[in-house]
């Protein structure tokens, strides 16, 4: 491999120009020496404190909680009373054809059905904004599991309306 003269000669000159200024006594250089910080004992690792943790709702969310509570008893009463009949209807329509008298009954009373559970569908959507909320605010995990305790209620009724529809609407043919 063979060096370009012009661009060698320029590299060595760049090279003992720069080797020259570290040579100058005269510079305000930094020091090398060890900086009090360098020798002191080194930081201690602080111990962790433990995190307080929520073990009962807070006197602010007591309401609200017992209010999305109700909320959801009350769209699963409605349920419960809208049920039977629901039912009756899916069943005599079980077999009937597409866009039948029967087949439109039964959907129709099968939305009734779905709607009289709007209470608790509010009130899932209204805990998870809830939750949501108070985990931007920074809340504990305990506070959060207490919350999550009141999501689970709500969720498991809407689970079980929801599988219940799909069901009636599974013996009716959609």
């Amino acid at each position: 491999m063979q060096i370009r003269p012009k661009l060698h000669a320029t590299a060595c000159i760049s090279l003992a120009l720069a080797l020259t200024a570290c040579s100058t006594p005269n510079g305000n250089f930094p020091s090398l020496s060890k900086r009090p910080y360098e020798s002191a004992d080194p930081l201690a690792i602080p111990e962790a404190t433990p995190e307080t943790q929520t073990t009962s709702m807070p006197d602010r969310l007591i309401g609200v909680t017992q209010s999305l509570l109700a909320r959801n008893r009350t769209g699963q009463s409605q349920f419960a009373a809208a049920l039977p009949a629901s039912r009756t209807s899916a069943q005599s329509a079980a077999g009937a054809t597409f866009g039948s008298e029967g087949w439109a009954q039964a959907h129709v009373m099968l939305s009734r059905l779905d709607a009289s559970r709007a209470d608790s569908v509010a009130a899932l959507g209204e805990i998870d904004h809830l939750i949501a909320v108070e985990r931007d605010k920074g809340a504990d995990k305990g506070l959060l599991a207490l919350l999550g305790a009141v999501q689970t209620e709500i969720a498991d009724t809407v689970a079980g309306q929801k599988d219940v529809l799909a069901q009636l609407f599974a013996t009716i043919g959609r």
